[in-house]
């Protein structure tokens, strides 16, 4: 067993933004798992997804939009998939706790 207390990341274009890395991705399937805090009034910017992604909702109500510039509201339960290489971005209504689960694409032999 490892415990260990990990201390949320914040970034400077992203104010508000605070994730935790809990998978690097560099190991286990090339997966890495984030957990994002999104403060109420936050945006992540507008960006490519560099892998398929997975953005689930634990807590908070947002929106998130893709390509089209369509915002779609979400709260828990909610989860969204983007695949690599799409534009997308989200904001959080209220302070929003979100799961981020990336996947590289691996090698076929």
């Amino acid at each position: 067993m490892d415990i260990t207390t990990q201390t949320p990341t914040f970034f400077e274009d992203a104010p508000g933004i605070g994730m935790t890395q809990l998978q690097d991705g560099t190991t286990t399937g090339h997966t890495r798992i984030d957990v994002a805090t999104l403060a109420a009034g936050s945006t992540l910017p507008r960006h490519a997804a560099g892998t398929d992604q997975v953005f689930a909702v634990l807590a908070g109500r947002g929106r998130v939009a893709s390509d089209d510039d369509v915002e779609h509201p979400v709260g828990p339960g909610a989860t969204v998939r983007w695949s690599k290489g799409e534009q997308h971005t989200s904001w959080a209504d209220t302070e929003m706790t979100v799961v981020i689960v990336q996947t590289r694409e691996t090698a076929q032999a």
